[in-house]
């Protein structure tokens, strides 16, 4: 059992048509979110992040992820900062999920495995950097990452469960794309 794939499907028009309509339901599950993106944010997008992952690989999940960033900054835009680290984080986001998850059986290891990874990388490093870079963080870095940890620490085994649930039911009812 390899651990992380490098690997993604054939560009063909089924698997194009797959990464358009995982981006507009991204875009959806992304609206479906309470709290501030400058310091707690809980949200639903993180499902199809990891259903991307699943059938797209780490390269095209990346670049749906950017695409999912950048419409919902510009067309889809409800009064929210664009900032270019948080597209960053969006294609790092998805290159994780496809690393842990493309082709692979999800196992209670690789998928808690994958969560903790990507909320450490992503939501943990990098998003509370662009806070911090845009001056959000009045109380400091520190008292921000106390705050962010917190809620990361409540929803990883959130995530987790919900993450395995749905790759087990997506697995079983044998879905592919090429």
């Amino acid at each position: 059992m390899k651990l992380l794939s490098f690997k993604g499907p054939k560009l063909t028009t089924p698997v194009l048509t797959l990464a358009a309509l995982l981006t507009a339901l991204q875009l959806i599950f992304d609206k479906f979110s309470l709290g501030n993106q400058q310091v707690v944010l809980i949200g639903l997008g993180f499902m199809i992040t990891a259903i991307s992952g699943y059938f797209l690989g780490p390269w095209l999940t990346g670049i749906t992820m950017v695409i999912t960033d950048l419409l919902s900054n510009t067309v889809f835009n409800t009064g929210s900062m664009f900032f270019p680290g948080f597209t960053f984080s969006a294609f790092i986001s998805g290159l994780i999920a496809g690393m842990f998850l493309y082709q692979a059986r999800p196992t209670v290891m690789r998928v808690v495995t994958y969560e903790f990874v990507q909320i450490l990388v992503t939501n943990v490093f990098f998003n509370t950097l662009w806070i911090v870079m845009m001056g959000f963080a009045k109380d400091g870095a520190v008292a921000l990452l106390k705050i962010r940890l917190v809620k990361e620490i409540i929803t990883w085994p959130i995530e987790a469960i919900v993450v395995l649930i749905l790759l087990r039911a997506l697995q079983r009812v044998k879905l592919k794309t090429n």
